[in-house]
């Protein structure tokens, strides 16, 4: 027997509820603290920023199994926001950081001088400034949590290949430390700083439980929230004149949820991966064309792209300050 328990927050209305309940948009401070930058990596004389992703949580899927014929799935899509938006509101933060930079007093190197050294550099950019995933197959054992996203860079500093994918600890971090190696000797940054930030906002919390040693049920949570999260950091090279510089990564101490309604939950209205059989096709909703079910996170636009400002304004003064905190 399946065992199922699903919570649905304050933004997972039932549509007969939230017909009732008109959206406001309102600004919203999100209090973002950042950890591990230091002095060796960040103190300079000026700072180039030669990428940075938006990455948007597009998709999720929890699954908890206690047996064979004992599991549970709660998936979750957003639907609304399009790539169009989604590549302004990318272009938005890229200039929001830049002018918060450039009123706390920190140099930058022009925009057209960074976008010519990072060709210069070679530092790969990814195919049409973007990247596009669905939640791929896989078997679950205990419980899993699945994401699809789509990530985006700004017109003037396009997204790099070597930061794609959402970036968690291990590999994925290491692999974001080497990405700005290509700017190492490189004059234009003698006594600078390349900052790369990579910012990740969610729509929904999910969580899977494991079942015990001796078993259990297997049940699934999610609730509808927007969030800017912890995986958001920011990848950094002090270039050196000779050797490899100093390379590393400071990022967001902790997730930031938002408590503003910001979308309506459709039970079963949203195309899933049903299995690990299926291909990973998806459409330009970022919707896995499927016959399996999941629910469908319709977003309200202006409320949305309201917070989505809002975390960018509250990520970038983060970064800012980070920054600020290591020079003199």
């Amino acid at each position: 027997m399946t065992m199922t328990r699903r919570t649905l927050g304050l933004g997972a209305l039932a549509l007969g509820t939230a017909a009732a309940l008109p959206f406001t948009a309102r600004a919203e401070a999100f209090a973002v603290r950042m950890t591990g930058q230091h002095r060796g990596l960040l103190r300079g004389e000026g700072f180039a920023i030669p990428t940075y992703h938006v990455n948007f949580v597009t998709s999720q899927q929890a699954t908890s199994v206690a047996s064979i014929t004992a599991r549970t799935r709660l998936a979750m899509v957003m639907e609304g926001p399009d790539q169009a938006l989604m590549r302004r509101l990318t272009n938005e933060a890229y200039a929001d950081l830049r002018a918060q930079m450039e009123t706390a007093g920190l140099a930058l190197m022009p925009v057209e001088e960074t976008r010519a050294m990072t060709r210069e550099a070679r530092l790969e950019e990814l195919p049409g400034n973007q990247e596009i995933a669905g939640i791929g197959p896989g078997i679950t054992i205990g419980a899993s949590l699945k994401r699809g996203w789509a990530s985006f860079g700004p017109d003037a500093a396009p997204a790099l290949s070597a930061l794609r994918g959402m970036r968690g600890p291990g590999l994925g971090q290491i692999g974001a430390i080497s990405a700005l190696n290509p700017l190492n000797r490189r004059p234009e940054m003698a006594g600078k700083v390349a900052l790369a930030p990579s910012l990740v906002l969610d729509f929904a919390r999910m969580d899977a439980a494991r079942p015990g040693l001796f078993g259990g049920a297997a049940s699934v949570n999610g609730n509808v929230a927007f969030g800017l999260l912890a995986e958001s950091q920011v990848s950094a090279v002090k270039p050196a004149r000779l050797g490899m510089g100093t390379p590393g990564v400071f990022r967001v101490r902790d997730s930031v949820f938002s408590p503003t309604r910001f979308a309506e939950l459709v039970q079963g209205g949203a195309a899933v991966r049903a299995g690990p059989s299926f291909a990973d096709t998806i459409d330009d909703s970022y919707r896995a064309i499927q016959r399996a079910r999941g629910d469908a996170v319709v977003i309200d636009i202006p409320v949305w792209e309201g917070l989505v400002r809002d975390a960018y304004r509250g990520y970038n003064a983060a970064v800012v300050e980070a920054v600020r905190s290591q020079q003199g």
